[in-house]
């Protein structure tokens, strides 16, 4: 080894000593996190979830049928047809890319504390399914939650699928991702609204919190802490 060489290596070990962390967290994983409780303990999820529920007789029509579609859904009907048979990666980059074609607008939230957590935490003040999306655009967390329902009607179990609402540094806004089970095990893709489905973690992203239709998670509260503050609710 060169002489400068030598003088580089201190300098690199430092440099993999302060990466190491990143490495360890590279990628989501449906084993991390705190689990809250049932969904309906997010009101605005939960009144998603019933919403999604009532127009479920119809979403199946349109998607057995396309003549039963308006036309503002047919799309849906397509899609579906098409990811039929494909393995699962390229079910989820087809389907990535055709909810992220539609159109964008944005909504407010509203920030209030909860019992989920100590802090206030960024929630929605309303979450669109897939029906009401593909009817009038939405956000980045309705780009999620119609990925989740599109991948949910293609015969993905909900136990592999979370929205995932993440803080992004480099915009210093809060954003929402799909993750999906890659396997057997407990890594992930993340379905982001760039139309890349990646398995590590985005740069700049910090997971704050997770949900799907029977669970919510946290990835920000300390597993001892949200024992104590769970005896804390017990305690008569």
């Amino acid at each position: 080894m060169g002489r400068g060489s030598g003088q580089r290596a201190p300098a690199l070990i430092a440099i993999l000593i302060l990466l190491a962390p990143l490495a360890a967290e590279a990628g989501y994983r449906f084993d991390a996190g705190v689990r809250l409780g049932p969904a309906e303990r997010l009101a605005d999820w939960a009144d998603t979830l019933a919403r999604a529920r009532a127009q479920q007789p119809h979403l199946e029509a349109c998607i057995a049928e396309r003549d039963a579609c308006p036309g503002w859904l047919r799309g849906v009907n397509v899609i579906v047809s098409r990811a039929h048979g494909l393995e699962r990666e390229r079910q989820l980059r087809l389907v990535n890319r055709y909810v992220n074609r539609r159109r964008y607008r944005g909504d407010r939230s509203t920030r209030t504390t909860t019992r989920l957590t100590e802090a206030p935490v960024l929630l929605r003040s309303r979450w669109s399914t897939l029906t009401e999306f593909m009817r009038r655009g939405g956000d980045c967390e309705d780009y999620a939650t119609s990925k989740y329902q599109l991948l949910r009607a293609l015969g993905f179990p909900a136990r592999d699928l979370r929205v995932v609402v993440v803080y992004d540094r480099s915009t210093r806004e809060h954003h929402a991702v799909l993750a999906v089970r890659r396997g057997e095990g407990d890594d992930a893709w993340l379905l982001d609204s760039d139309d890349r489905v990646y398995r590590s973690r985005p740069f700049g992203y910090r997971f704050v919190y997770a949900l799907n239709e029977r669970s919510i998670w946290d990835h920000e509260l300390d597993r001892e802490k949200w024992l104590e503050l769970v005896r804390a609710e017990e305690a008569p």
